[in-house]
């Protein structure tokens, strides 16, 4: 039989962490009483902290209904852009998510780097230069491509270095076609 002091410690951990997760690194099993919401982040219990496995300091993770994530050392978890089924890499120092519904570059420690406008953005590429577009969308599909809008350029600064157009001339640049 569960002692009583057990249960109430369970159901602390569930109200302060009641997010499940799953290791990407050690198994791909959902672990209750993981994760909590915090003001944009994500916080994951210092337990399932000591069960990762850390690369250059992070760790990969997934939370149902939140996404793909990075996470230190000190459990601080950002939720970035899935690809192909994992989080988003570093490219160039830098890694995408969202910050108020937009666009924004975070670097290694998962500090702001960058918050731009920018309804969707490409990684830097090795000229320092993102793809990035306004007003464009997902066309629903799996995997997704993004339609519309008008596409431009920025550098790590945020500044446009291609302007917004409706052509495919910052596509061409970004991707090295002709």
């Amino acid at each position: 039989m569960a002692s009583p002091a057990g249960s109430a410690a369970r159901e602390v951990a569930a109200e302060r962490y009641p997010l499940a997760c799953v290791y990407f690194r050690r198994d791909l099993d959902p672990y209750e009483q993981c994760a909590r919401r915090a003001d944009g982040m994500v916080r994951v219990a210092p337990a399932h902290v000591a069960r990762m496995r850390f690369e250059r300091g992070l760790a990969e993770l997934r939370v149902p209904g939140i996404g793909c994530l990075w996470m230190r050392r000190d459990g601080l978890a950002l939720p970035v852009f899935m690809l192909d089924n994992g989080p988003d890499p570093f490219e160039q120092g830098l890694v995408r998510s969202w910050r108020d519904g937009k666009v924004a570059f975070y670097d290694r420690r998962l500090r702001l780097v960058l918050a731009t406008p920018y309804d969707w953005a490409f990684p830097f590429n090795a000229r320092g230069e993102a793809l990035v577009c306004e007003g464009c969308r997902s066309d629903g599909r799996q995997p997704a491509s993004m339609v519309g809008g008008r596409w431009g350029l920025i550098d790590r600064t945020g500044h446009l270095v291609r302007p917004l157009a409706e052509t495919d001339a910052a596509d061409r640049r970004y991707f090295n076609r002709r």
